[in-house]
């Protein structure tokens, strides 16, 4: 299949234009030697700064669910209703959840759970709640009207206000005694022949605050079977800032995957995701052996780096993915030393994008052997018979920089793989915001 090519067209993007070349492969002693391919400026590879206004960042962190239950050590249920604002500093965000009543046998049952979130500009603030209505625990030793958990955290001329205000237990009654509605934070309560229950639970960190309405467990053999060590949580709230910042950063590296359509035939193969507040500068990895995605592709190992830092006046963040060698649909595409670097930067104002050092160790497209390690970011070499290529494949917005090394679009049936196949090698996306 990969001999008998009829034509290949390589397609690079050049300033507002595209050139295409082609050549005609009519057997394997009669290759005709593609041009040589111009470096693509439509879309800068190794750089670029966009500027926005400058005013003060602030990191806000927020999250809520309305139960989360483990029986023994395995998780059955939850988080319910959960929201979460991702990594963010946009300070007018209003988020809701909701979901229907929940069974979570063998510990209990809940009724409706709601949950918000809120983050606020002036002044610097961010908020959530989770309300969980008629909650019934281990048979009623545990029961509650609504069990409804707050947590705000605002930024103050001396550092973070965290407050529960909000927080409340309506109709509580624990082994048969009511509870106060506004019961002290961190009450725990006894259950004979259970463990325990913490009421009002609340963490509190220097910038952040955790609140669980409830949080039950299991901790000797009981009268219902409840394994040993589950745990089930009602309603938590958890709110954070942190900053001032110049961004928050965001990303991630991966060797392989596949995909039809929306569909994933081979998920994301040894992913590393960069946290929004980065990783104090320390290089995080995750390695793996080589993979092999049925007829499409077998690689080398795989190795995806993500490190990141911020700061009053800078935010940094690189992912690299590398993978030592990958060979595609029989040899028709091949290469080794395949590195994808993206890297982010801000000073709060602007915003810089690279993707220096990426690169090929070696590569060979049959049909075209003037294709080599030298090959301009953004070339586009449609095969004949197979699909559309793309190698060192650039895609940029302000925020933004995703390099993909490999990416192969199949748009004939070949080799068992279906049209609309998406097979992408080396990939590696930087964002900072």
């Amino acid at each position: 299949m990969t001999q008998n090519i009829a034509a290949q067209r390589v397609t690079v993007a050049e300033g507002r234009g595209t050139r295409t070349l082609q050549s005609r492969v009519r057997s394997r002693a009669a290759m005709v030697a593609v041009a040589s391919i111009a470096l693509a400026t439509a879309v800068p590879a190794l750089g670029g700064t966009a500027t926005a206004a400058t005013t003060p960042h602030f990191s806000y962190t927020g999250s809520a669910y309305g139960t989360w239950a483990k029986v023994g050590s395995t998780v059955r249920s939850g988080p319910s209703a959960y929201l979460t604002f991702g990594c963010t500093t946009n300070g007018n965000l209003h988020k809701t959840n909701t979901s229907a009543g929940l069974s979570l046998a063998p510990l209990g049952k809940t009724g409706t759970v709601s949950t918000t979130g809120d983050t606020y500009a002036s002044p610097v603030k961010s908020r959530t709640t989770a309300a969980t209505a008629q909650v019934n625990l281990l048979n009623g030793l545990v029961k509650a009207t609504a069990v409804k958990a707050a947590s705000s955290t605002t930024r103050t001329s001396t550092g973070y206000s965290l407050s529960s205000s909000g927080t409340t237990l309506t109709g509580l009654v624990v082994a048969g005694k009511a509870v106060s509605a506004n019961t002290a934070p961190n009450t725990r309560i006894n259950l004979a022949g259970f463990g325990y229950v913490i009421v009002n639970e609340q963490i509190r960190t220097s910038n952040g605050l955790t609140v669980n309405g409830l949080n039950l467990f299991v901790t000797v053999t009981n009268s219902l079977g409840v394994p040993v060590g589950s745990r089930v949580a009602v309603s938590q709230a958890v709110s954070a800032l942190t900053g001032p910042v110049a961004g928050v950063l965001g990303g991630y590296a991966y060797g392989t995957t596949a995909t039809v359509g929306t569909v994933a035939k081979s998920d994301a193969s040894f992913p590393k995701y960069m946290p929004c507040l980065g990783t104090g500068n320390v290089v995080r990895t995750n390695t793996g052996a080589g993979v092999a995605i049925g007829t499409a592709v077998s690689t080398g190992t795989i190795t995806n780096t993500a490190q990141g830092s911020i700061s009053a006046t800078s935010a940094t963040g690189k992912l690299t993915s590398t993978v030592q060698s990958a060979n595609v649909i029989n040899g028709l595409v091949k290469a080794t030393a395949i590195k994808a670097s993206a890297r982010s930067t801000s000073n709060g104002s602007t915003y810089s994008h690279t993707s220096s050092g990426s690169g090929f160790g070696t590569l060979s497209v049959t049909g075209h052997p003037t294709i080599g390690v030298s090959v301009a970011p953004n070339t586009k070499v449609e095969l004949k018979g197979v699909g559309t290529l793309y190698l060192h494949r650039v895609i940029r917005t302000t925020r933004t920089v995703e390099v993909r090394m490999m990416e192969l679009v199949i748009t004939t049936p070949v080799n068992g793989l279906a049209v609309g196949t998406n097979i992408k090698i080396g990939v590696a996306k930087s964002t900072v915001s």
